[in-house]
């Protein structure tokens, strides 16, 4: 394989010996401690000899190098510490900052050892936790740790040192050198997953009254739901009603392995994920689909992508009968468990899709691009929103007019928001949304004008990774021209040219700096962790439906796949990094560029300036848009 799982496996040296003598004797350690309040700390396995005169502390190393500390500086030397290293008081895995996390994972410390069961999908964890000297700080292999934001595997257990600023111990790294690393009390970190212990996924019947069979995505069916977490995640039973959902994926025969919508009469928590009253269930249809939203989902939320679903995968009895492996998530909509907003009667939900199957009142086509448009939310029947069909038209009309006209885009979507959600699309190669199908994006307040479009969240993916291109799934040319191989499609256009505004152009290139190598990383991990997690459901499901694809080889395959896919597009957008709004080339936007291209808009020439860069919008000419457009990206970095 060449694509990277990351390797922190290492572990700081741990035996310490020094002495205080003239020459090394038998103790173990050695302290000099300073006046400021600092220590060195010296292995006996580190050092040749340590000796004292009138005016200095000498330290001969294995390797001949000598150190030397002025007398007057040292308050002590011995085989003692002479002060209470710092230590960690509080340490768990907060469910806010770990995505895949069902409940908060709260760690308990044993002298040296920290210990947390974790309920989730992937071992990657960011931990929250508190030192007891705000002075004091954390390392992991020589990393410092931030709390609440650095993430690492915990696919083995991990060694943290506490330490002051100062304290440092000498220690021979991997090439034989010796070097200064921090010094203080160590704890290792145990993170035992519940998923590591089961051997099968949760179990979810859905016993319909009198075992009427589900044939409509109309008509409700009262039911009970029983969930059996499999020793992972929380059992429940309740009531709920089912009906049918989805488009080519749903089939009226009630034999069929179709796509499930639940709507239970409160907000619950099934299988622990957030409180809600809609979920969906997904079949995975299409044969070699069935880890296709998983890797989806998981990239989505790693990009940072408006409110990722979570996957988890099920095994779905529906009166008795196993329909097979199922992926159990969020419905989108606006609500607290999908797309959260702090006031539902002036939000809207727009899905971008050539189905255009909602009701008149709840569809539109927009000018320009025609682009069918179904509001999701609200729902004006209800009668609990301020808005009309035409508010919602016009704003989005203006989202679209600014989109073709490549001015004041800004004003209308989230910038940072649209290129996440244009990243992961590119990324994945899911050309659902240049149909359009499956596009979202939502409004949290269409009377203000100050609020802006939010693009996602993403969802279907099962026409990504490759299919649309050959049919199969992570076998496809990983250096795929996204935005340019189907450009005769229906709204390719809209996006392409979203995408190719020079604002979300660069935060794209941000974006893949940021991603890269850490978040690739976590993602190949979560393919095998995933995939290890629903084996034996994905083997039920082989011969109910006739999927005989080998998951085991596949994610493999999509690990090798994504790794190469995100290197590519990581090298393109350094390559094409020429930035936007760059007039004289010097590797940055400022005003030295704006003062350049108004110049030339004024002049009609200037010395130095690189005119491809000037013409931000790319119509040839240099003229006052391009000042603007600069402006905005200089405000912009600030």
């Amino acid at each position: 394989m060449n694509y990277r799982y990351s390797q922190y496996c290492g572990r700081m040296i741990a035996v310490l010996t020094f002495l205080a003598l003239t020459i090394v004797g038998q103790a173990a350690t050695h302290y000099i401690t300073f006046n400021d309040g600092h220590i060195l700390v010296f292995p006996d396995s580190c050092i040749q000899s340590i000796r004292t005169t009138d005016s200095n502390v000498f330290v001969i190393d294995q390797n001949s190098t000598v150190y030397s500390y002025p007398l007057a500086d040292i308050s002590s030397v011995g085989e003692e510490l002479t002060k209470e290293l710092p230590t960690i008081v509080s340490y768990l895995f907060d469910n806010k900052y770990n995505f895949q996390v069902i409940s908060d994972a709260v760690g308990t410390i044993t002298d040296d050892e920290i210990t947390a069961q974790v309920i989730g999908i992937g071992k990657w964890l960011t931990a929250t936790f508190e030192l007891s000297d705000e002075q004091a700080f954390a390392t992991v292999n020589g990393k410092v740790q931030q709390s609440k934001k650095s993430r690492m595997s915990f696919s083995t257990d991990q060694v943290y040192t506490v330490a002051y600023p100062g304290d440092l111990i000498l220690a021979k790294n991997d090439t034989g050198e010796y070097a200064f690393v921090p010094y203080g009390k160590t704890y290792t970190v145990h993170a035992d997953f519940l998923t590591d212990h089961s051997t099968t996924v949760p179990r979810i019947d859905i016993n319909t009254v009198n075992g009427e069979p589900i044939t409509s995505k109309e008509v409700y069916l009262d039911a009970e739901i029983i969930i059996d977490g499999a020793g992972v995640f929380p059992s429940m039973t309740d009531s709920v009603k089912i009906k049918g959902r989805g488009h080519t994926s749903w089939s009226s025969n009630p034999d069929s392995k179709n796509p499930y919508r639940l709507k239970f009469a409160s907000k619950t928590k099934p299988l622990g994920l957030t409180k809600g009253k809609n979920w969906v269930l997904i079949s995975n249809k299409l044969a070699g689909s069935m880890l296709t939203n998983a890797f989806g989902m998981k990239a989505a939320s790693l990009i940072g992508t408006a409110a990722a679903n979570h996957i988890i995968p099920v095994d779905l009895y529906i009166n008795g009968v196993y329909k097979g492996n199922y992926n159990f998530t969020e419905k989108v909509g606006i609500s607290n468990n999908s797309i959260e907003v702090d006031d539902e009667s002036v939000a809207t939900l727009l899905k971008l899709d050539s189905n255009y199957d909602e009701a008149t009142t709840q569809k539109f086509r927009s000018t320009p691009y025609r682009i069918p448009v179904n509001i999701k939310d609200p729902d004006f029947e209800e009668g609990t929103t301020q808005l009309t069909l035409d508010i919602i038209k016009e704003r989005f009309n203006e989202l679209c007019q600014a989109v073709q006209d490549s001015v004041n885009l800004v004003d209308h979507v989230d910038i940072d928001n649209l290129a996440r959600y244009l990243m992961l699309n590119e990324f994945i190669c899911n050309y659902e949304i240049f149909h359009p199908k499956s596009g979202y994006c939502y409004h949290e307040n269409i009377l203000e004008d100050s609020c802006k479009f939010i693009f996602g969240p993403a969802w279907d993916l099962d026409w990504a990774f490759g299919h649309q291109s050959n049919g199969g799934y992570y076998s496809s040319d990983f250096t795929e021209d996204y935005f340019n191989m189907y450009s005769n499609w229906g709204q390719t256009a809209f996006f392409k040219r979203l995408h190719d505004h020079p604002l979300v152009t660069r935060r794209i290139q941000e974006l893949w700096e940021e991603f890269m190598p850490d978040c690739i990383d976590e993602l190949c991990d979560y393919c095998k962790e995933y995939y290890e997690y629903a084996k034996p459901s994905l083997e039920l499901n082989e011969e109910l439906v006739g999927d005989f694809v080998n998951y085991g080889r596949q994610y493999l395959a999509a690990a090798y796949w994504l790794w190469n896919r995100a290197m590519h597009l990581q090298e393109k957008y350094r390559a094409e990094a020429v930035l936007p709004g760059d007039a004289n080339g010097d590797g940055k936007v400022d005003i030295a560029d704006v003062v350049l291209i108004i110049n030339y808009v004024l002049a009609g020439h200037a010395d130095g300036i690189i005119l491809a860069n000037a013409d931000i919008d790319g119509d040839g000419n240099i003229t006052i848009n391009d000042v603007t457009t600069t402006i905005m990206l200089v405000l912009n970095s600030k």
